[in-house]
Order: structure tokens, then sequence, then C-alpha cells
């Protein structure tokens, strides 16, 4: 084994360094809002960047839980939350096999068609969007949400999962259909296990920004008891504009979602990466 020269040490404690730096850059704003929510108004005001110098305010994770019903708002979000992702998977899979492996008439032309509507703001179809599921009776419904986001976050999707389709040899899908598998078959036995690590980033990207989605739910849930917890937060930075470490609270609350949904799939990224490393 040959020995590390001064430079390559030098070089491998500079990027540990900035990794670090990077971690401590993006937890800190987590840190920040549990020290804040756990501060007194006083305390707060006095000291907003230090730790909690008093008694721990616990009282205001309690009144989010007990009054504000954030439980509540978690079911509605992960409703369509989880609905998102499993559409994404369900439709975008077969489609990324079929852009990235199969042949057909008009392919490109479609393909390209489909990431030419990543270039259309959303703004500027939330007014159809929403004249459309009216007509259908769809507003103040989970339904309407989960379409619109199938329909804003498929594309991106389908490109993401037919470029890493791509890199799946040709030869291991001639082969299990030289043995007979149909093309269903291959999609699941081949595709989707060596495929892993772009379905676990989908479901980390869309997820989150399904969780963390304020204007489309805004627009198209009207009811109180719809909410999802992004926009009733919204309403409570209006309403307790002169409290911030109950905000913090919500914040905080919020955010511990999203953040499991990441670390269980970031493990499945690599566990997949190297499951394609192997075959």
């Amino acid at each position: 084994m040959k020995k590390k020269t001064p430079m390559a040490r030098l070089g491998r404690a500079v990027i540990f360094i900035v990794l670090v730096a990077l971690a401590l850059t993006f937890l800190y704003p987590l840190f920040f809002m549990f020290s804040n929510s756990l501060k007194t108004l006083g305390g707060y005001y006095r000291d907003p960047f230090g730790l909690p110098k008093e008694a721990l305010e616990w009282n205001n994770f309690f009144i989010m839980i007990r009054q504000f019903k954030i439980f509540k708002l978690f079911g509605n979000t992960l409703i369509v939350s989880l609905a998102t992702v499993i559409g994404l998977i369900v439709f975008g899979v077969p489609a990324s096999y079929a852009f990235s492996k199969v042949r057909f008439p008009g392919g490109d032309a479609l393909y390209f068609a489909i990431l030419a509507t990543l270039f259309i703001p959303v703004q500027v179809t939330i007014i159809p969007m929403y004249v459309t599921f009216a007509k259908l009776k769809l507003v103040d419904n989970f339904f309407s949400v989960i379409l619109a986001n199938w329909a804003a976050f498929l594309p991106e999707t389908i490109m993401l999962m037919t470029a890493m389709f791509k890199s799946i040899p040709n030869a291991l899908l001639e082969a299990a259909e030289i043995d007979g598998c149909n093309y269903l078959q291959r999609l699941l036995h081949i595709i989707v296990p060596m495929g892993r690590p772009a379905i676990s980033l989908t479901v980390i990207i869309f997820f989150i920004n399904s969780w963390n989605d304020l204007f489309t739910p805004m627009i198209l849930l009207k009811s109180t008891e719809k909410r999802t917890v992004i926009v009733a937060l919204s309403s409570l930075v209006g309403r307790y504009s002169g409290d911030p470490p109950f905000q913090y609270a919500g914040l905080l609350l919020s955010a511990i979602p999203a953040l499991i949904i990441y670390i269980i799939f970031q493990k499945r990224i690599i566990d997949g990466m190297s499951m394609g490393a192997v075959k």
C-alpha cells in the first residue's frame, strides 16, 4: 500500500474542512430554529443568536400540537405529498423506460416536447388550471393539488429517470428478452432495481417540494380543514408576527417529516448505486 504524500494529505484535509463547513452551514438554520423555539419572548429579543439562558419554553411546541393541531395539518400534507410521489413513480418509470430504451416513431420529438414544458412558469398556468378544476368541481379537493403536482413535476421526473436509465446496459435487457421476459418483467426486474438511485432521488426531491409547496394548495384548497402545513404556517407568521419563538416552533415541527424522508432515502441512493456497480 502506497504511503500518502504530504500534498495528498493536505488535499484530503482541505476537502474535509470544506465539507465540515458546508455541513455546519446547512445545519445551523435548524439549530437556530430549535434554540429560539425554546426561549421566552423576552429571552429571544435579548439574545436571538445565543443559547437559552432561562427555563426552556416547551410550551411553544405544546400549543402548536394542542391548539394549532399541527398533526392534522401533517396528515393533510402527507396525503398530498405521498400521492404526488407515488403517481410520479407509477407514471414516470414506464415513460422514462420507453424514452431511454424503446425506439418508436416520434419518440425524440415527444421527449423534447415534454422537457419544453419545464420552461413554462407555473404562474402562467394557474388561472386556466383553476378554471378547469372549478368546472370539474375539484376545487377544495386534495386531488386537484395532486393533479397539479403531477403536471408540474412529471417532466422533471422523466428527464431525471431517462438520463439514469440510459446508463443501464442494453445487453442485460436483451439477455432478459432472450430468456423470455416480457416488457413488464424487464421493467420490474431490471429497470426498477438498477434505477433505484433515480427513483429514490425522485422521492426525496418531489416529496420535499410537495411538502413545502405554498402556492398551489393556497390557491386550490379553500377550507381550513384541508389546509396543508405550509399554508397554515404562512397564516401563523402573519397572526403571530410579534412572537418569533412560537413561529420557530411551528417551522421546526414542519421540517421534521421532510428531514426523515431525506435521511431514509439518502441511504437508499447509496445502496442503489452500490447495487448497480456490483451488477
